[in-house]
């Protein structure tokens, strides 16, 4: 199970991927969505996700563009990324843990993610937003 929040705190993007985009309006690619969401540990790979909706890879691609404007595999990593920093700040498991339960093969790859998302690091975002309770 992941909570997102509804609203988050001032500091943080108030946009959450979870809770903004209306459903997809495609049944194969709603689909695929919430595999994606509710296995993030799982193989995500695009020919992985391609086999499962029946669909060739190619095909898969465009369906995602069409309807979500972005790949599968940016989705994937958004989706980890998002779950990851749900958990930063929501528990304290360590950074191994979450990489492995968001899907992420290492810390560094956890950590890069960040980067790209957030611009900081996962202990840099879990001491600025982590709870102080």
């Amino acid at each position: 199970m992941m909570v997102a929040y509804l609203q988050r705190p001032g500091n943080q993007a108030q946009i959450s991927m979870f809770v903004a985009a209306p459903a997809p309006g495609h049944r194969t690619v709603q689909q695929v969505v919430e595999h994606i969401t509710a296995a993030l540990d799982h193989d995500l790979g695009v020919p992985a996700l391609a086999e499962r909706a029946g669909v060739s890879e190619r095909h898969l691609t465009r369906l995602f563009l069409d309807h979500l404007g972005q790949t599968p595999a940016r989705f994937v990593r958004t989706a980890r990324t998002e779950a990851a920093s749900q958990l930063l700040v929501s528990t304290e498991l360590p950074l191994s843990a979450i990489a492995r339960r968001c899907g992420f093969r290492s810390t560094e790859t956890l950590r890069q993610a960040f980067l790209d998302r957030y611009g900081t690091t996962p202990s840099q975002h879990r001491a600025i937003h982590g709870s102080t309770s």
